[in-house]
């Protein structure tokens, strides 16, 4: 049987190509996007690598937050630098000064996007082993006027040593000379990152504060182990602060970024499940065909002696061979489909790391495998029917499937219909996993119903086509001919309509919901934005104060942001307001207890997660920031306006005494725009919007990812 399988498929080439196409591009794009996360990954873990190579161990403040490469964490005394020197074993250290720093182009605006890639400071170390960056063209910063900046942005900025820079930082915008351009190790910039390098001095005024730094780098003596000389320098410091060595340091980072490379891959891969889904029922149509054509050939089979087992095992075989090959150059073109989603990416904005495509084997092996079973499996229904077919049937005409479905398909297509959609709409709340579940349960019940709905559905279609003549009325009798086919014909375009649909829906609806919030709760003229989405950017505190100054500027209510853990739960937007201004930019309804009595203790919490939580008026909240614990008392709750404030927030002062969030993450505010904008000039990354502007500013972020997810379904 196998080599008349063979036999056969060689002398119908052409639906071996149509079959194995459908494999292929369902492969490519698996392979391909394994291929690119772990590109990503690996290029990322070979920066960091680099970044820590000279690194025998670190000392820091010890942070149950999260903190990624180049942010700002808890710091520490930089005196104990001295102290760690004079530890036996230790060669030398180095500060390590880190904090939010922008480089301004000579038009005036932030070079690179911050809500894309990170833009931030640190010292130039003057130790060659602790420094992960080269020196690519100039020097040094000799003086703190000076700077060195990643060869990236210098590239992007047409920038060259000796020009003139401005430079953002949580003060007023300074002018710096660039001394020089560097690679960070062996890449062009820190993973795709802005990077402005200053002087130890410089690098405490602008991104830390006196006496203060993020870390102590540690070389040790020749013959000394990283864990000898980290052990050694634990000893001679007070507990409060933790010494790893360089290797638990790096790993710690990788897979710290691991774990936001796995949020993206798993979003890349529910594409690559669309294109294998959709390829799936090709296969089924396709051998579905094939089968019905073939039902006399196989009954001949029948007829002189072959079981039914052996038609079946055939049918398998053939598709068993197709999968195989059709995999094979499936995870050729995934590397080009690697390499095409790598610029896709960089087209929408998204810096890409500089880095050789990383081929692993698990990636092949996983796409092989997964092309060859869902092709085998696809075709499992048609050749349990191949099995089915009677001698008797060489001497019939071939039969043809009117049935629409049984009364079993009709009540179980309903009910995963009716599950889907019931888990669909409870997901609509903030349950994104549940949304998933319920789109993908809708999808497979309308896809069951299919046969039961096609041939009244092509009925119905099909009644404007057959007043037009004869040819419609011969496409209708062939669209209900056999309602099966027709429904699998007709379900991997559903899916795909589908999926466009529901996500040109759920655009369209945030579009909506964030134009009426901004409409009934918003009451400001303007909102200063700084693009950034997390505490490593933002706006200068300077910003507000020279707004607060500025005649035709009525109010200013700063917002802020940081990483926390609230009761137990982790959050990477926990918010800070100015209190006492909050109330005059957004209407937060009925307010039970004071907002302007937040200080630096208390916190504000929304009606319903005051009731969820079951706190009142006095109720304590214990919340984690990377500096350490402290304990909140809920001061007051609000009733209005979580679109914009949240579930909860504290005071400004409240966030500083925690010692997070030193920059603003926007400004609400009220006067003339005119006036804001004379002052907003002097910060490049402040962005100043009327509530139009605004709407424009999102929904263009909304579009973007729309046409990401138009541009990746395309390709699935």
């Amino acid at each position: 049987m196998f080599s008349l399988t063979i036999k056969e498929l060689a002398a119908r080439k052409l639906r071996l190509v149509t079959t194995a196409f459908a494999v292929l591009l369902g492969v490519a794009f698996m392979a391909g996007t394994l291929v690119f996360t772990d590109t990503i990954g690996a290029t990322y873990d070979s920066a960091l690598a680099d970044a820590n190579d000279g690194v025998d161990a670190y000392v820091r403040t010890p942070s149950e937050i999260d903190i990624g490469y180049g942010e700002p964490g808890p710091r520490l005394d930089s005196s104990l630098a001295q102290t760690v020197a004079a530890v036996d074993g230790v060669d030398e250290v180095a500060l390590r000064i880190n904090g939010y720093a922008q480089l301004v182009g000579r038009d005036g605006k932030p070079v690179g996007d911050i809500s894309k890639s990170p833009a931030f400071g640190t010292n130039w170390v003057t130790v060659d082993e602790l420094n992960p960056y080269v020196l690519a063209s100039g020097h040094a910063p000799a003086g703190d006027d000076e700077i060195v900046i990643d060869k990236t942005s210098a590239d992007k900025a047409g920038y060259a040593p000796g020009d003139v820079a401005t430079v953002l930082t949580k003060g007023e915008p300074r002018q710096f000379t660039i001394a020089g351009i560097a690679r960070f190790g062996t890449n062009d910039s820190p993973a795709g990152a802005t990077a402005v390098l200053f002087t130890d001095a410089m690098a405490t005024e602008l991104l830390s504060e006196p006496g203060r730094a993020d870390a102590v780098l540690i070389t040790a003596d020749d013959g000394v182990s990283q864990q000898q000389v980290a052990d050694a320098v634990q000893a001679a410091v007070s507990g409060d602060v933790e010494v790893v060595t360089g290797a638990t340091l790096t790993d710690e980072q990788q897979k710290s970024l691991a774990d936001d490379i796995a949020g993206f891959a798993t979003i890349m891969l529910i594409f690559a499940f669309v294109a294998v889904f959709v390829g799936a029922f090709i296969i089924n149509n396709t051998f579905s065909i094939t089968v019905a054509q073939r039902t006399r050939e196989m009954a001949m089979l029948r007829a002189i002696g072959a079981s039914g087992r052996q038609v079946k095992r055939s049918v398998l075989i053939e598709a068993g061979v197709i999968g195989t090959v059709a995999s094979g150059a499936g995870l050729g073109a995934g590397i080009g489909v690697a390499v095409g989603l790598r610029q896709l990416m960089s087209a929408f904005g998204f810096d890409m790391p500089d880095g050789p495509t990383v081929i692993s084997t698990s990636a092949m092996v996983i796409s092989f495998a997964v092309g060859v079973a869902v092709t085998v499996v696809s075709a499992w229904l048609p050749a349990r029917r191949a099995a089915r077919i009677a001698p008797i049937a060489a001497l019939r005409d071939v039969s043809v499937d009117r049935s629409g479905g049984s009364v079993r398909r009709a009540i179980a297509g309903t009910a995963i219909t009716v599950g889907g959609v019931a888990a669909l709409l409870a997901g609509l709340d903030g349950e994104i996993a549940l949304v998933g579940i319920g789109a993908l349960a809708t999808l497979v019940g309308v896809a069951v119903l299919g046969p039961v709905l096609a041939r009244p559905v092509a009925k119905a279609f099909g009644l404007p086509l057959r007043m037009r003549g004869l040819s419609g009325e011969l496409a209708t009798r062939n669209a209900t001919r056999n309602p099966k086919r027709t429904a699998r014909t007709a379900a991997s375009l559903m899916i795909g309509v589908a999926l466009v649909g529901f996500m040109t829906v759920f655009a369209a609806s945030a579009k909506s919901s964030l134009a009426g919030s901004l409409e009934t709760d918003f009451t400001g003229t303007h909102i200063v934005d700084s693009g950034a989405w997390d505490n490593s950017a933002g706006l200068s505190p300077d910003l507000a104060d020279d707004l607060r100054s500025t005649p035709g500027v009525d109010t200013v209510s700063q917002a802020r942001l940081s990483p926390a853990i609230v009761d137990g739960s982790p959050t990477d937007m926990f918010f800070a307001f100015d209190s006492v201004t909050v109330d005059d930019v957004f209407r937060l309804g009925s307010v039970e207890g004071d907002l302007d009595s937040l200080g630096s203790d208390g916190i504000a919490v929304s009606a319903e997660h005051a009731e969820d939580e079951g706190w009142t008026l006095g109720s304590t909240v214990p919340v984690t920031f990377p500096s350490g614990d402290t304990t909140f008392v809920v001061k007051a709750i609000y009733s209005g306006g979580t679109d914009w404030v949240g579930s909860m927030f504290v005071d400004l002062d409240g966030l500083r005494a925690s010692g997070g969030g030193e920059l603003d993450y926007r400004l609400y505010v009220s006067g003339d725009e005119d006036a804001i904008e004379r002052v907003a000039a002097d910060y490049g990354s402040a962005s100043v919007l009327d509530k139009d502007g605004f709407l424009d500013l999102v929904g263009g972020q909304i579009d973007t990812l729309l046409g990401l997810f138009y541009a990746l379904l395309m390709l699935a």
